[in-house]
């Protein structure tokens, strides 16, 4: 049976998944993913139009199923949301850990449309926090810096959780929870105003 374009083009980024998250941008030309694939370079470039087009459409696909698998009710109270997408989270890098790993620490991140992909993703878990502590879009400076500070946090810690599998799921979810919650109190020392209710996702009782 032949392939259909969608099927080849949905096998050619699920490769592009495994070969972006272990090499390098730099360390494949288009012949060397051309090869790897089993294809004419041609079909990349009709696909793809370039190797950079077929990077970031491994990249794109990769944070839209993050995206849609964090996504979360707004109706639900902060706390539960939280816990639900972090959750969420954690099961697309255990589950998909080629894709974490190709949106995560790709190799032309310094490129702005790749750039703009992984900025967007941020901003998206930033805007679930920041309604939930404060029900505003645009945080103060202290809590938006400490918020971008617990991302990359997040996305270490995630990154290690890979590497080196040595960690329980459960122990990654609370260093990441305990982590968010010295990330308020930081930017709520800084400027008490940054944090209006800081027991909206119930991190620690005391908190503030």
């Amino acid at each position: 049976m032949n392939k259909s374009q969608d099927d080849r083009r949905a096998e050619l980024l699920a490769l592009g998944r495994q070969l972006f998250a272990h090499h390098a941008y730099d360390e494949l030309s288009i012949d060397a993913l051309a090869e790897r694939a089993g294809v004419a370079k041609g079909l990349l470039y009709y696909y793809f139009g370039s190797k950079r087009g077929y990077y970031t459409a491994v990249i794109e696909q990769a944070a839209r199923e993050l995206r849609e698998r964090t996504a979360t009710d707004p109706a639900r109270p902060p706390a539960e949301r939280l816990a639900t997408g972090l959750d969420a989270y954690l099961d697309f890098v255990e589950q998909h850990p080629e894709g974490y790993r190709a949106l995560m620490a790709g190799g032309i991140g310094s490129d702005p449309k790749v750039r703009g992909i992984v900025s967007r993703e941020r901003a998206a878990f930033v805007e679930l926090i920041v309604a939930g502590l404060t029900g505003a879009r645009r945080p103060r400076p202290a809590l938006r810096a400490s918020l971008e500070g617990w991302l990359s946090y997040i996305e270490g810690v995630c990154l290690d959780w890979l590497d080196h599998g040595d960690l329980r799921r459960d122990a990654v979810r609370d260093l990441l929870l305990h982590a968010l919650a010295g990330a308020l109190a930081a930017a709520r020392a800084v400027d008490p105003r940054a944090v209006a209710d800081p027991s909206a996702f119930g991190l620690y009782p005391g908190f503030g």
